[in-house]
Parts: C-alpha cells; sequence; structure tokens
C-alpha cells in the first residue's frame, strides 16, 4: 500500500522535497504504523486541497521564482521584499545583485541588520573578505545575538587570515 501511494505521489510531478520526506518517513523501520498512517493521510490530504483549490502541479523555476521577487520587490519596495529578493539572487549565485538588492532594503531601513548579513555572505562567496567582515561588522553592531552574522563574520576572518 505505501508503495503504491508513494508512486502515486511520484507520477504527479509534486514537490520533490515533499516526496523524498514522504519516502523517508514511510521507509523508517522506527516508525510504527500509527505514525506511518498518519503521513500518508497528511499526504493525501495535500493532494486533495491541491485539486480543490486548484493548485499547479508544477512546481515553480528558480527563473519565474526570481522574476517574481524582482517584480514583487519593484511594485512593493519594502525592505522585506528586497531582503527576500538579496536573498533569491544569493541562492542563484549573482552575488552582485544580492548586494545591490540588499543595499536598496538598507536605503529603506538603516538598521536592517539581516541586510548587511546577506551582504557579508554574498561578499564572502566572492571572496572578498574586507567587505564582508565589515558588513557582518555593521549587523553585529544593530544585533549582537545575530547567529548568522556571527557565522558567516567568522567565515569572512578565517578565510582572509587562511589567504583563500
Amino acid at each position: 500500500m505505501y508503495e503504491f501511494l508513494l508512486s502515486f505521489f511520484h507520477g504527479s510531478r509534486y514537490n520533490s522535497h515533499v516526496l523524498s520526506f514522504m519516502d523517508e518517513c514511510i521507509h523508517q523501520e522506527e516508525l510504527n504504523m500509527k505514525k506511518s498512517s498518519l503521513i500518508i493521510v497528511f499526504f493525501v490530504s495535500v493532494v486533495i486541497v491541491s485539486v480543490i483549490t486548484g493548485c499547479s502541479e508544477k512546481t515553480e523555476s528558480p527563473e519565474d521564482s526570481l522574476q517574481k521577487a524582482i517584480e514583487t520587490a519593484e511594485a512593493n519596495k519594502t525592505p522585506e521584499n528586497y531582503l527576500a529578493l538579496s536573498l533569491m539572487f544569493y541562492q542563484a549565485g549573482e552575488f552582485e545583485q544580492c548586494i545591490e538588492a540588499a543595499e536598496k532594503a538598507i536605503a529603506l531601513r538603516p538598521d536592517f541588520a539581516p541586510a548587511y548579513n546577506n551582504i557579508c555572505a554574498a561578499y564572502n562567496e566572492l571572496r572578498m573578505w574586507d567587505q564582508g567582515v565589515q558588513a557582518c561588522s555593521r549587523a553585529l553592531e544593530i544585533d549582537p545575538e545575530f547567529q548568522l552574522a556571527r557565522n558567516n563574520l567568522e567565515w569572512a576572518r578565517k578565510s582572509k587570515a587562511g589567504g583563500k
């Protein structure tokens, strides 16, 4: 029965992350039958809701997602939208554009620590360690408890010291 349901989900072209999670849950030996049944009911419910609400079975391409983020940020210029756009550029490997989008977020909210962190991460990917250190240092001035910025700052400092 589990194999049939799993093949149904695979045949329906649903998001690969959902399929991987379901496959892992079903095949874990430590799960008892009740938990496995609940997981299956959940995923069947997802399919039913998707069909009822008319959600497309095809997932959005990264290019389409990026274009949608660009349009959203330009139509509704908020620090959060520019931060989201910055992250999309980062994930696409477009580090210069990531920095530009994060700078637009900072222009709207100068104390926006997550934007400085995105700038740091992008500079780190570009191996521009001094600029990375500067951006994460600013993020930590704003929010001293920002762990991701601490990690990115450490990455920049260690890489700079190691001559990478």
